[in-house]
Order: structure tokens, then C-alpha cells, then sequence
């Protein structure tokens, strides 16, 4: 029975490297890996050393986050635009983007603990 980590880890990569446009065989090349390896890799069949997933990782120009934990790769994402946003305003603006952020946040945490 697969490892449900590598077969997850797998087909991440698999999309991240279509993503970029590559081949199995072209990432073989640029990672000196062999495109068997790289295949098994992705099928969640082999279950690659720190060494080459670093290896994989960095010719992908990725991360092990965006690998393993995709959710908080968009949290950043997301987050990285907020702080652009927060960036943009004058120091008035920011106040009163502080303030309305703070009372959203309030708001939603009381309405969870109260289940609505």
C-alpha cells in the first residue's frame, strides 16, 4: 500500500513541474536524476532522499511548503497582498485599516464561539 505522504508529495510535484513547463525527462536533466527516478517520485512509488527533494525543489523554484502543505502556501500568498495593501495606504489609512481589521476579527471569534 503507497505512502499516502509520498503520493501526496508526488502528485504535487508532478503539477508544480507541469506548471513550469517541464518534462520528466527535462527535470531529469536539470537535477542530474534519472527520469525513472523522477517518475516514481511522482507516483508516490519512491520515496526520495532530503537531498533530492532539495534538489527538485529549488530547480522547481518552489518550496517544501508548497509541496507538503499547499493550504499555507496561499495563507502567505494571501497575506503577502494584505501587507502590500497595508503598505500602499498613508499612516491615516493604516489606523483605520488596524481598527476595521481588529473589530472584524473580534466579531468573527465571538459569533465561533457562540456556533453561529
Amino acid at each position: 500500500m503507497p505512502n499516502e505522504v509520498l503520493v501526496r508529495g508526488g502528485a504535487r510535484l508532478r503539477a508544480l513541474r507541469k506548471e513550469r513547463g517541464y518534462t520528466q525527462e527535462q527535470l531529469a536533466e536539470l537535477t542530474k536524476l534519472s527520469t525513472r527516478h523522477i517518475a516514481g517520485i511522482e507516483k508516490g512509488e519512491a520515496n526520495p532522499s532530503f537531498e533530492v527533494l532539495y534538489t527538485i525543489i529549488s530547480v522547481l523554484g518552489t518550496s517544501f511548503d508548497a509541496i507538503f502543505n499547499p493550504a499555507e502556501e496561499q495563507v502567505e500568498t494571501e497575506l503577502q497582498e494584505i501587507v502590500g495593501l497595508y503598505r500602499a495606504c498613508p499612516e491615516q489609512g493604516r489606523r483605520i485599516i488596524l481598527a476595521a481589521n481588529r473589530a472584524m476579527v473580534h466579531e468573527m471569534m465571538d459569533k465561533d464561539k457562540s456556533g453561529q
